[in-house]
C-alpha cells in the first residue's frame, strides 16, 4: 500500500498558512517531496480572498482590522471565505500521476471531497458531494472546497465547519447583510451549518482528524505516516513567508473600476414574497452570487440553495435564466404551494432591468432604485413620459394643501422641488391621495392615450402593486422614495386611505437623472 505524509501543523496566521501552501505544492511539483494529507488552522482569526479576487470588493477592511481579523489572499480560485479558530483546514498535496490527470477537473472535486463525505459518516452525519466543489448536509453547506497546481502536482484544500461565527462571517465579507431584513439575514444563516449545529456538541480535534484520516485512507487507499517539513520546505518556506505579509501579495489584484455590486428586485405574489438580491459581475454581465428569499414555504428545503447554485456564474440573459428557473420547477425539483416559477421570473426581470439601465449613464446604485411596469425603461424614455406622479406622503405634514391634489411649489418639502423639475420638462404634475386615487389616475391616463408616467413610491409599495401597475395598462418608471415609510411604520392601511401622518422624502438626485435622461 502507498504510504503518504501527514503533515498536522499547530494554528499559524494567514500569511503563514498562505506561504506553507505556496510552498508545499511548488516542491512536490519539482518531485521533492512526498504526497502529503495535511491538517491546517488558522490563529488569528482570517478572512481570505480567492486568487482572482479583490480585497476591496470582498472584504470588510475597516472591520476586519478593527476586530483584529487578518486579510489575506489564497494561492487557489474561488470565493472569500472566513476562517476562525475552530474551522479545520484539510489539504490535499499530490502528484497528478497519481490519478492519472494532466489538468484537474471535475471529477477529481468529487473523489477528493469523498473522503470527508466518508468521514462525515463516521462522525454520525449523512452528507454529500454538491457540484461543483462543496460538500453539504441537507443542502446546508459544511465544507468547501478549491484547489491549484504546480508543475507536476496540485493542491486540493478544504474547510470542515466545526462551530462557526455566522454573524462575524457575514460583517467580515462584503455579502449584502445591510440591505437584507433581520427574517432574510437568517436565511442566509441557513445556508451554512457545521459539527456542533448537526450534532448538538463539538467534537474535539483529534477526533475529526482521526475521521478525515480514516476517509482518506480508505477512499484512496493510502497509509499515513506522521512527518513534519523537510529542510527544503523549512528553507522554502522561510523565503516566502514576508511576501505573503506584504500588500504586494494581498492587494495583487486591484481592479481599476468598480466591478461588481448588488441588485435587488422583489414581487409579492399571492403565496407570498419573492426577492432576488444578485451580486453582479458588471463588466461580464454575470452572476457572481445570489440568494433567493422570501416568506413562502418551499419543499424540500435544500431546494432553494439548490435553485441559487444552478443560477451562480450565469450570463444576465433573460432567455438563458427563464430557461433555467423553469427546469427546475419543470422537474419538481422544487414545489411551492400557490407559485409557480413565473413568480420568480418577475423579481428576476426586473433586476436585470435594473442592470440594463446602466448604459444610459445611471449609476448602479440610482438604477437599484428605479422600477419600470409595462416596458423596458428604454422603452419608455422613448415614449418621452409626460405625467409625473408625486405621492402626498412626500408633502409638510402641516401643509393644507397635504391630502388635496393641488401643490403650491412654495418649497417647504421635497414636493414643489419635484413639480419645478417636472413642469421644466413640460410634464403634467399629478398629486396622488391615495391608493383609489392612483388607480383612478391610471385608468384615466389609459383612456386618454398618455404614453408613459415617471412616478415615485417606495419599493414595498412597487412590490406589492406590481400587478396593478401592469394591470392599469401604462408604461411607466417608478423611482423610490427616501425616509421611514408607511410599510416600516406598519401604516400601510393608513396611508392607502390618504391618512398616513408621517413625511417621506422624494428622492431630488434620482429624479433630476431620470427627468434628463426622459426629457
Amino acid at each position: 500500500m502507498t504510504t503518504w505524509r501527514l503533515l498536522d501543523t499547530p494554528p499559524m496566521t494567514a500569511a503563514e498558512n498562505m506561504a506553507l501552501d505556496d510552498t508545499l505544492v511548488e516542491l512536490k511539483g519539482l518531485g521533492q517531496t512526498p504526497n502529503t494529507l495535511h491538517f491546517l488552522q488558522f490563529s488569528p482569526r482570517a478572512v481570505l480572498t480567492g486568487f482572482h479576487q479583490s480585497v476591496e470588493e470582498e472584504i470588510r477592511v475597516d472591520y476586519c482590522r478593527r476586530e483584529g481579523i487578518h486579510i489575506n489572499r489564497r494561492i487557489t480560485g474561488g470565493g472569500a471565505i472566513f476562517f476562525d479558530e475552530n474551522q479545520l483546514g484539510w489539504e490535499v498535496i499530490c502528484d497528478k500521476s497519481f490519478f492519472n490527470l494532466t489538468i484537474p477537473n471535475a471529477k477529481l472535486f468529487r473523489t477528493l471531497c469523498n473522503p470527508v463525505v466518508t468521514a462525515l459518516g463516521r462522525l454520525g452525519l449523512q452528507s454529500s458531494f454538491r457540484p461543483r466543489n462543496d460538500i453539504e448536509i441537507n443542502g446546508r453547506k459544511i465544507s468547501g472546497t478549491g484547489g491549484t497546481e504546480s508543475d507536476g502536482a496540485f493542491l486540493f484544500q478544504g474547510t470542515m465547519l466545526v462551530d462557526f461565527d455566522v454573524d462575524t462571517m457575514l460583517k467580515s465579507l462584503k455579502i449584502p447583510v445591510e440591505k437584507l431584513k433581520a427574517k432574510e439575514i437568517d436565511s442566509v444563516k441557513e445556508r451554512v451549518t457545521c459539527l456542533n449545529w448537526e450534532l448538538g456538541y463539538t467534537p474535539g480535534l483529534d477526533k475529526i482528524k482521526s475521521a478525515i484520516l480514516a476517509g482518506f485512507a480508505a477512499e484512496l487507499g493510502v497509509e499515513f505516516r506522521p512527518g513534519g517539513l523537510t529542510p527544503e520546505e523549512e528553507d522554502h518556506f522561510n523565503k516566502k513567508v514576508n511576501y505573503y505579509r506584504s500588500s504586494e501579495w494581498i492587494d495583487f489584484v486591484k481592479p481599476k473600476f468598480k466591478r461588481s455590486d448588488v441588485i435587488q428586485a422583489a414581487y409579492k405574489a399571492e403565496a407570498g414574497m419573492v426577492r432576488f438580491t444578485i451580486i453582479v459581475g458588471l463588466p461580464q454581465k454575470k452572476i457572481k452570487n445570489i440568494f433567493i428569499t422570501g416568506d413562502f414555504l418551499s419543499f424540500p428545503t435544500r431546494a432553494l440553495f439548490d435553485l441559487e447554485s444552478r443560477l451562480r456564474g450565469l450570463r444576465l440573459d433573460r432567455a438563458l435564466l427563464h430557461d433555467r428557473i423553469k427546469q427546475f420547477f419543470d422537474e419538481g425539483r422544487i414545489v411551492i404551494p400557490g407559485m409557480g416559477y413565473r413568480d420568480f421570473i418577475k423579481p428576476l426581470d426586473q433586476a436585470i432591468e435594473k442592470v440594463e439601465i446602466t448604459k444610459f449613464n445611471i449609476p448602479l446604485e440610482f438604477c437599484n432604485q428605479i422600477s419600470v411596469c409595462n416596458a423596458s425603461f428604454e422603452e419608455i424614455v422613448a415614449k418621452r413620459p409626460s405625467v409625473l406622479l408625486l405621492p402626498y406622503c412626500a408633502k409638510d405634514k402641516e401643509c393644507d394643501l397635504r391630502y388635496e391634489k393641488g401643490c403650491r411649489a412654495c418649497g417647504d418639502c421635497s414636493t414643489g422641488t419635484a413639480s419645478d423639475m417636472g413642469r421644466a420638462k413640460k410634464m403634467k404634475i399629478v398629486n396622488i391621495t391615495s391608493f383609489e386615487d392612483l388607480m383612478a389616475e391610471l385608468h384615466k391616463m389609459k383612456s386618454a392615450g398618455v404614453s408613459a408616467f415617471v412616478g415615485c413610491c417606495c419599493r414595498p409599495f412597487f412590490n406589492k402593486h406590481a400587478d396593478d401597475f401592469e394591470r392599469a395598462g401604462v408604461p411607466g418608471i417608478l423611482l423610490e422614495i427616501d425616509s421611514t415609510t408607511c410599510y416600516e411604520l406598519d401604516q400601510a392601511k393608513q396611508a392607502y386611505a390618504g391618512t398616513f401622518e408621517s413625511q417621506t422624502h422624494l428622492n431630488l438626485d434620482l429624479l433630476n437623472t431620470v427627468l434628463n435622461v426622459a426629457g
